[in-house]
């Protein structure tokens, strides 16, 4: 196939970006949070043995999730901590972690079992919660993300914000993420080169295939200078999925010129780990229309309920609480604009 050579004007960028997979943290939504021991270990293990470097594991929500919220992952996150230190050699395991859900005895707690990282969760709207999980994780000696989640609410200008204050609480690095996957790959593109520019910070990228866009998004973060991008097995993740692991590595070596990651590898373990596990019913309409009026997966009960009990189209009510809320829609609300469209 003539072209396959060919390198993009922008290689470099692409070839200074490292994968972090959270196949073990943002997949167990898919298997209503119950990876088996064995599971874990498996995917652990070729994760590392395929050239991975930074592992992400644990509840979905992240540490204490499970007991806060009365949704226990089947293995517990001390259980956790104890098979990835005995399972991983090379590479660094971590967990997220949302003040709030997490205390910072928690973090303290995870540290001592032997993480690496952690990834401190806020939404963009509000960072002012991360201050204290990452001052206190830059002092248990772990190297600290930040994640900007709903990183689409705001625009440029706010996203270069938020980052800075991150970056002045401590964080190693901040993460822009498009938890409704509904970013188009130019709009990516420009907005890291704006906020890689005006910043200086190290960013990660963190995207859903809601309109089957994550690995195009990725790739633009990664050339517009993205430092880490993340990734799952088969796509595996809370709602529509996430950027594919092992395409994103092919993806990544046709960069490159040559692969960091042992694609091959990461596909088979996708196919014979993954792929087998059986999934909680992900419907597509809904997600295509999350993507598309970039609501999050989270409001589709509310807004499901309330469509219902007022007898309206429930992609109406979708459309119309996104264009009034999208970061925190309350259940008065969205029962105050369902009657309005009752009427």
């Amino acid at each position: 196939m003539t072209g396959v050579s060919r390198e993009p004007a922008d290689r470099s960028t692409a070839a200074a970006v490292e994968i972090l997979d959270c196949t073990l943290r943002d997949g167990s939504y898919s298997v209503d949070f119950k990876f088996t021991e064995e599971t874990i270990r498996a995917v652990l293990a070729g994760l590392e043995n395929s050239g991975m470097g930074l592992i992400e594991l644990g509840h979905g929500l992240g540490l204490n999730a499970g007991e806060a919220l009365s949704r226990p992952s089947l293995v517990t996150d001390e259980r956790c901590f104890e098979i990835a230190s005995g399972t991983l050699r090379r590479a660094a395991w971590g967990m997220f972690c949302i003040p709030g859900l997490a205390e910072p005895a928690h973090l303290a707690r995870a540290a001592g079992g032997g993480m690496g990282f952690v990834r401190v969760g806020v939404d963009i709207t509000d960072v002012s919660p991360a201050a204290r999980f990452v001052g206190q994780a830059r002092e248990l000696g772990l190297r600290t993300f930040v994640n900007l989640m709903k990183t689409n609410v705001l625009d440029e200008r706010g996203v270069v914000a938020a980052v800075r204050r991150c970056a002045g609480f401590g964080a190693d690095a901040v993460y822009l993420v498009d938890s409704v996957g509904g970013y188009l790959p130019h709009e990516v593109e420009a907005l890291f080169r704006r906020v890689g520019d005006e910043t200086g910070v190290p960013l990660g990228f963190h995207g859903h295939d809601n309109l089957g866009l994550a690995n195009a998004n990725a790739l633009a973060a990664a050339t517009a200078g993205a430092r880490y991008v993340d990734t799952t097995l088969d796509g595996i993740g809370r709602g529509a999925g996430n950027t594919v692991t092992e395409a994103f590595a092919a993806i990544l070596a046709r960069h490159r010129g040559v692969g960091a990651y042992d694609y091959r590898a990461l596909a088979r373990l996708s196919e014979t780990v993954v792929r087998t596990l059986p999934r909680l019913h992900d419907d597509r309409t809904f997600q295509v229309l999350g993507g598309l009026t970039q609501t999050h997966s989270s409001f589709f009960p509310l807004i499901t309920r309330c469509a219902e009990a007022a007898d309206v189209d429930v992609f109406e009510l979708m459309t119309a609480v996104a264009e009034v809320e999208r970061v925190r829609p309350t259940e008065s609300l969205v029962k105050e604009i369902a009657a309005a469209l009752r009427s």
